[in-house]
């Protein structure tokens, strides 16, 4: 019998899983022993056996329906063993098509892990990273480390594929550790503009990393002066730039500064040498690109907003009064508001008409979303929809599709935010 990788048997087990229900279908050897069956029972014997693990990884009663136990299972069942397809699985669970395509890539790797382990006491296992190359005899194995670090960066995406990095957070988190990361006396890590409310669709422990490897790698050539970091919305992309100045007469490259940088699926590292200067950009896909400022006191609604929002084009901003929502209108120029008029500090209806009045901030169109009931008057002072709490997931991605698609039809100049995204 075949001893396999775990990267082999997940690419055998998606070919399963895509063929489950087919009567004729016939996997290899080992992958009858590992799930469990007689090779003699044929393709039920299979769908039985799959059923039966998947059922196996169902989370305890009172788990949270937002813990990621829960989900993965949630959606293993609906599609293998309910068989729905994807569009019906987005239906069933409230979210968007494109979170059902991500978080079944992620679903699929957690049950292979969990197989592929099981077999481990089987002897059914090969080595997860063999090496071509053997040491002679007595000679320690050098580890593979870049593997070993592609594991840890695929695991922990895995582990908990909705998680999300607050780019503001991250970079702080990376400030902590200046002296370490930049020991020379006369350089230093400052920050420089960092998008408001900036989220990058990755782990944040995995951005972490792939920011500690930057600035390391960088402080090690750095003339005296300040390493400066930015991040902004570019693209689709969370974009963090590190600019910093080379010793002069310098023999660096390009790709000396990107060399054995790990970064997380979707993520990219690039550098660039202009002179004495040298900078390093990491791109993350961000949560959105069109911007959703959120306005309630109520955190447990910026988090519902958020979760709703994820796999969509939709960016979630959050203001937990009218005065802040008034300052983020401003500064960020959002695309749509959200906004529930029962606020802390001032009067939503009285908002709600300040921003239709307004001739700066009348193009953008606001959903009234709350328990109170007023639909007609929501209306009549400006409010393009509204929607009574509480609300389903997937009808508030689309809502917001709604009003898009309105804001874009009335042309650029009512809503130039809209139409340049779209």
């Amino acid at each position: 019998m075949k001893r396999i990788t775990c990267e082999e048997f997940e690419q055998e087990l998606r070919e399963a899983l895509a063929h489950l229900y087919a009567p004729d279908y016939r996997p290899s050897e080992t992958f009858y022993a590992l799930v469990g069956c007689d090779p003699q029972g044929g393709a039920l014997a299979v769908q039985t056996a799959v059923i039966h693990v998947i059922e196996g990884l169902e989370p305890p009663a009172g788990t949270p329906p937002t813990a990621q136990t829960r989900l993965v299972f949630d959606l293993l069942h609906d599609r293998f063993v309910l068989k729905l397809t994807q569009e019906e699985t987005a239906e069933h669970l409230h979210v968007s098509l494109s979170s059902v395509q991500r978080g079944q890539r992620e679903a699929v790797h957690v049950l292979a892990r969990a197989i592929w382990e099981r077999g481990r006491a089987q002897g059914l296992m090969a080595e997860e990273h063999p090496q071509e190359d053997q040491p002679p005899a007595g000679e320690h194995r050098r580890p593979d480390w870049r593997s070993q670090m592609k594991q840890e960066l695929a695991s922990l995406q895995s582990i908990d594929p909705n998680r999300v990095a607050d780019v503001t957070e991250t970079l702080q988190s990376v400030m902590e550790l200046e002296s370490a990361l930049v020991p020379a006396s006369d350089v230093r890590l400052e920050v420089g503009y960092v998008q408001p409310d900036l989220v990058a669709v990755v782990h944040p422990s995995a951005l972490r990393q792939t920011l500690i490897a930057a600035v390391g790698r960088l402080a090690r050539h750095a003339a005296p002066g300040p390493i400066t970091i930015f991040a902004r919305l570019g693209e689709g992309n969370a974009k963090i730039t590190l600019r910093g100045s080379i010793a002069e007469g310098h023999e660096l490259t390009a790709q000396d500064l990107v060399r054995d940088i790990l970064v997380p699926d979707e993520t990219t590292v690039e550098a660039r040498i202009e002179g004495d200067h040298a900078f390093l950009w990491i791109n993350a896909p961000s949560l959105g690109q069109v911007t959703v400022l959120a306005v309630d006191d109520n955190p447990d609604m910026h988090h519902f907003y958020r979760r709703c929002a994820t796999g969509t084009r939709y960016r979630i901003v959050h203001a937990t009064g009218g005065r802040e929502a008034l300052e983020k209108v401003k500064a960020s120029s959002p695309d749509v508001v959200v906004l529930d008029v029962m606020l802390p500090d001032v009067d939503g209806w009285k908002l709600l008409m300040q921003l239709h009045e307004d001739p700066a901030t009348r193009p953008i169109p606001i959903i009234v979303c709350s328990v109170v009931r007023e639909e007609e008057l929501a209306m009549a002072l400006g409010a393009a929809l509204h929607l009574s709490k509480p609300i389903e997931p997937r009808r508030f991605v689309e809502a917001l599709d709604q009003v898009c698609s309105q804001a874009s039809a009335k042309g650029p100049a009512a809503s130039p935010n809209i139409a340049a995204i779209d």
